[in-house]
């Protein structure tokens, strides 16, 4: 689309081809003609046409210039105004964008979140998302730099595509589209899913070594089982004939997947914002996990995902969690609430639930969520799509 320079210096090249309108008579013999005519007669003066035509061509092409400068500059107003405002429905997808910070020293314009207002239009949140026949997700994970908890990341693909195509080109995917730096344990893996045996066939470079310390491997047993236990899928089977060295597991052929209820916090550090799993004992009911989302770990850039001061309860209706919230809260703002239902529906995914019920909401709202009926729990976390 041409810029506003481009059109003013178009219309000026137009105006200085138009042809000139010059009065060839000399000013004496003007002078002349106008002073017999008005004594020819005073009462009833007008002007003979030929002197009127000047005036009414210039009158005509000044107003030609101004509504053709008015349209101008409107439309390079409207332009910018559009371009505005697709800049800040962009930023919020953005995932991102942008997707969008919990705490004020990383938040993000306002109106970075225009896909998520109202009642959470189509299927993408801030921080979750629900797929549909088109499109089916690839579940990655990441961590924090001290390897002390999972990011899971959740990449939105064609539903035609076969999963090892990406899980295949997994590390280049993560390298260019999440925000924080991967820490990727799966370096030249090759993967197949085998789902009518429920399992994950990997193959392993014949260098491949961990290294580090058994954090480093009770994080490769944690991102595996974030990565694959969502298909169904209940081990790893490595096909590197002598068996790989993990560390304290010692050199295995396969590594059992275990589906873990976790909770779920903010990991908040610079401009990188994204729900962290916080793994739980396995006898931690889901109340308990849902106080747990109180506290935080600054040390680690964990926040908490629900304030300190909202008391709740909650009854387990089998498919089906209802949270009553038991006293009068003030949420600062509509990115905390968004961000707090958000976690309390992963977090319930995660315990096996399908359905999440809210009562005792004042206007049956919090953030961009419309309560008034159950809320389906979310697909994917973290979404990032690459259709």
């Amino acid at each position: 689309m041409p810029s506003d320079q481009q059109k003013y210096d178009k219309l000026t090249e137009q105006l200085s081809e138009m042809p000139q309108v010059k009065d060839q008579r000399e000013k004496e013999e003007i002078r002349q003609q106008i002073y017999a005519k008005i004594h020819q007669n005073k009462t009833h003066f007008k002007p003979p046409k030929r002197k009127r035509w000047i005036p009414i061509t210039s009158t005509v092409l000044a107003v030609s210039v101004l509504i053709f400068l008015s349209f101008l500059f409107s439309n390079g107003n409207f332009l910018q105004n559009n371009l505005m405002e697709s800049s800040q429905q962009q930023d919020t997808a953005t995932y991102t964008a942008e997707n969008e910070a919990f705490h004020e020293e990383s938040s993000t314009a306002e109106g970075e979140m225009n896909t998520e207002q109202g009642s959470m239009a189509g299927n993408a949140g801030m921080f979750v998302q629900h797929t549909d026949d088109h499109s089916t997700i690839i579940h990655a994970a990441t961590s924090d730099p001290q390897l002390q908890y999972v990011i899971p990341v959740s990449f939105i693909v064609p539903a035609q595509e076969t999963k090892e195509k990406y899980y295949n080109e997994l590390e280049s995917y993560m390298n260019k589209h999440v925000p924080v730096v991967p820490i990727y344990l799966f370096k030249g893996a090759t993967f197949e899913i085998d789902e009518q045996n429920k399992q994950v066939n990997v193959a392993l470079p014949d260098d491949f070594s961990l290294g580090g310390g058994s954090s480093v491997a009770n994080m490769f047993e944690d991102q595996l089982s974030t990565m694959f236990t969502p298909y169904g899928l209940e081990k790893v089977v490595f096909t590197n004939p002598a068996g790989i060295s993990l560390g304290q597991f010692g050199t295995i052929q396969e590594l059992p997947l275990n589906k873990k209820n976790t909770a779920y916090k903010l990991y908040s550090n610079e401009n990188v914002n994204m729900l962290v799993q916080v793994p739980l004992d396995e006898y931690t009911t889901i109340e308990q996990a849902l106080i747990e989302m109180k506290s935080g770990d600054q040390s680690y850039h964990i926040f908490p995902t629900i304030p300190e001061e909202v008391e709740f309860s909650t009854v387990d209706q089998e498919e089906q969690l209802e949270i009553t919230i038991e006293n009068a809260f003030n949420v600062q703002d509509n990115r905390t609430a968004t961000i707090m239902v958000e976690s309390i529906l992963m977090t319930a995914n995660s315990f096996g639930y399908d359905t999440v019920k809210f009562s005792n909401v004042p206007d049956d709202n919090l953030g961009y969520y419309d309560l008034s009926e159950p809320l389906q729990v979310p697909d994917a976390v973290n979404p990032i799509m690459l259709q």
